[in-house]
């Protein structure tokens, strides 16, 4: 009775969360940074054919410079599902549930408790960085390469707990440090440094000098990725260049973004970006009292987390969702100092100490407190506070395009002058959804001189711009009743 009441509360967690997750009133619309950017590489993709450059208007993109994984799983999921933004987002959710799920078979294989696996995969969840914004619930890179970063680092943490861990074993993680390379480059490798710190901590170095299948998996990464980069510059030259300043010199050596404080990751903690931050705090002291397969555990979570938020503390780029890859670890920790907690309370009950009864209901507190608050607040920050903003007016191009597509008896021209992002008249969000209806079989033309919206005739006039939705709503009746956008049809 006891497993199938355990099998059931597993079963109702995942169900949890897939609806927390994902279940919403409204739709959400594309968002500005940067999941605009990859859904129009990926409907470009499957209008052009699958192939090893991506590209934006038709030329080979050198300014988002990712590998094109994530862009490939997109466009196979328009081919089997059609263009809709559900299906540009359902390899980030698979990535996202795959995550949680790896998560939980962890901590459970580790800990040997049910209970512990649980609370990290809900703290998980939980997490603002996890269902918030460019994770789990946008086509954005970082729900997959959470779940390939995630699955390496737990593969070779087993693996580190053997003195000879077999091939199919190490092979494994090879492809999936192979896979989440090729879903963001060197992103990818950064929590690797936290391994590294966990097998100098630990003294396990002699396990992977003397296993020359340790060297073996290195060489064959090795070289997957260099010839994925030499594929990729034979096919579009001057893609290492931009690569490199991108991705390796632009993060680290100069703040391609408005430049953040030194502390900024740790002013994310404190604010909430994990769900049980006082877990995590406390998580270092219980250290001390973990004995045996939950010490080590506890100390492999933390190297991964001291050394993710300090790498990326030391980078001149700072955003909140590159120290993503140690949130399940952050949760992890959480659990477990949770789970300690509440086995220290108990056996200070079992004692006839005087205060036995005031010591396990501080413990207890220390235990459940965080956790509840972390529940609280994500459901604060869930469905009463924006988590996932728009990022821009000209997501509601979406819900205007809905509107004013089945009335269309005329050409559709969009009037929008964009703005200035490394090149001017820039509209990713607008592309995207242009892009979106184009594989639909509806083209509609864009202007980004405002003058067209007096000139034009014959045409359904629209615009969700600020500047160009007057000039176009004093030429006749709004169509389109979206709040912010005009759209009138021009004889």
């Amino acid at each position: 009775m006891r497993a199938r009441v355990g099998a059931g509360a597993v079963f109702a967690l995942f169900f949890s969360a897939t609806f927390f997750l994902f279940v919403d009133r409204a739709a959400m619309p594309i968002q500005l940074w940067d999941e605009s950017r990859n859904i129009v590489n990926a409907l470009e993709m499957h209008a052009r054919g699958f192939s090893l450059v991506t590209t934006y208007g038709g030329a080979p993109d050198l300014w988002n410079t990712k590998p094109p994984l994530l862009i490939w799983l997109m466009a196979g999921s328009v081919a089997l599902f059609g263009p809709e933004t559900w299906a540009l987002r359902l390899p980030s959710m698979v990535a996202a549930l795959a995550t949680i799920a790896l998560l939980f078979w962890f901590v459970r294989r580790t800990t040997g408790s049910r209970l512990t696996a649980m609370l990290a995969a809900a703290l998980l969840v939980l997490s603002p960085a996890f269902f918030g914004e460019h994770s789990a619930r946008t086509a954005d890179y970082d729900a997959l390469l959470l779940f390939f970063v995630t699955t390496y680092l737990c593969l070779l943490y087993l693996a580190l707990e053997r003195e000879r861990p077999a091939p199919p074993l190490l092979a494994l993680i090879g492809a999936a440090i192979c896979c989440a390379f090729l879903t963001k480059s060197v992103a990818a490798l950064v929590p690797g440094v936290g391994v590294v710190l966990y097998v100098t901590v630990a003294r396990r170095w002699h396990r992977v000098i003397t296993n020359p299948r340790y060297a073996a998996m290195a060489l064959g990464v090795a070289g997957t990725v260099l010839l994925f980069l030499a594929a990729r510059e034979w096919q579009a030259p001057g893609y290492l260049h931009a690569a490199w300043f991108n991705d390796v010199r632009g993060r680290f050596g100069s703040a391609l973004v408005l430049a953040k404080p030194r502390w900024f990751y740790l002013e994310l903690l404190r604010a909430g970006f994990f769900a049980a931050g006082p877990l995590l705090l406390l998580a270092p002291v219980a250290l001390f009292v973990a004995r045996g397969p939950v010490r080590q555990v506890l100390l492999f979570s933390l190297c991964i987390v001291a050394a993710t938020l300090a790498v990326f503390t030391c980078a001149a780029s700072k955003l909140d969702h590159y120290i993503l890859p140690a949130v399940p670890f952050m949760a992890v920790a959480a659990a477990v100092t949770c789970q300690l907690a509440i086995a220290q309370a108990r056996a200070v009950l079992a004692t006839d100490a005087r205060y036995a009864r005031l010591v396990a209901a501080a413990l207890l507190l220390v235990a459940l407190v965080p956790v509840a608050m972390g529940v609280t607040g994500a459901v604060a920050r869930r469905y009463y506070v924006r988590a996932v903003p728009e990022g821009a007016r000209s997501g509601q191009y979406g819900a205007l395009f809905d509107r004013i597509v089945p009335l269309a008896d005329r050409p559709i021209l969009v009037v929008d002058p964009g703005f200035s992002q490394g090149q001017p008249n820039y509209t990713p969000v607008l592309l995207g959804y242009r892009e979106l209806w184009a594989a639909r079989g509806v083209a509609i033309a864009h202007s980004t001189n405002l003058a067209d919206a007096n000139r034009a005739h014959r045409r359904i006039l629209a615009s969700c711009d600020a500047a160009a939705v007057p000039l176009i709503a004093a030429r006749g009746r709004d169509i389109g009743g979206i709040p912010g956008c005009a759209a009138v049809v021009i004889d």
